[in-house]
């Protein structure tokens, strides 16, 4: 069993879940995109060693930051979730085990930190508020909505010594390696 791209498995289901609410998602993001401008902003005017404190990584790979954004854009980045019901991705093993929770495919802390590193870099590039918004919203946010998808699996597939946490990169996720290693197959309920 070989699971397939994430992509591919949710195209359709997310270009029709773009189609019917890219106002709100696009707005409900920008907002999050401007404020973190905002931030950046105040954070050059700031005492470096605070700023640094509160944004760089520690030896455990987080920062104040870094939980943040899990939160900010991991969990709410779109005002709402890419749940099952929308993505219609579930495992096999949920057909007989009906004990089962939403796994974020991609992990919160890593999507939250993809979207904050993102948008960081465009403003260390010296690119204006307005060309952030623009590109994350009209441009990465619709090409990147997968990020956001939720997985039905039964909690016993959802253990941590089943599931691997944060040891994959974002790709190797997009290419369902994690669950490929877990045995957990991915269905698409039509």
């Amino acid at each position: 069993m070989k699971n397939k791209n994430i992509k591919d498995l949710t195209k359709d289901k997310l270009q029709k879940f773009w189609n019917e609410n890219s106002d709100y998602l696009k707005y409900t993001f920008g907002r999050k995109v401007i404020a973190d401008v905002a931030k950046f902003k105040y954070d050059v005017h700031q005492n470096q060693n605070l700023v640094k404190e509160y944004v760089e990584l520690n030896e455990k790979g987080t920062s104040k930051l870094r939980q943040f954004n899990r939160l900010n854009y991991g969990y709410n980045g779109l005002g709402g979730r890419l749940t099952p019901g929308v993505t219609s991705l579930y495992s096999r093993a949920t057909l007989d085990d009906k004990d089962t929770t939403h796994d974020h495919l991609f992990g919160v802390t890593a999507v939250g930190w993809e979207v904050h590193t993102i948008i960081k870099k465009l403003f260390d590039e010296g690119r204006s508020s307005k060309f952030i918004h623009d590109y994350m919203t009209e441009q990465w946010l619709p090409d990147n909505l997968h990020l956001w998808v939720m997985v039905k699996i039964t909690k016993d597939e959802h253990k941590k010594d089943n599931l691997a946490r944060d040891e994959h990169t974002l790709e190797e996720k997009e290419n369902l390696v994690h669950y490929n290693e877990a045995g957990i197959e991915v269905l698409v309920w039509d």
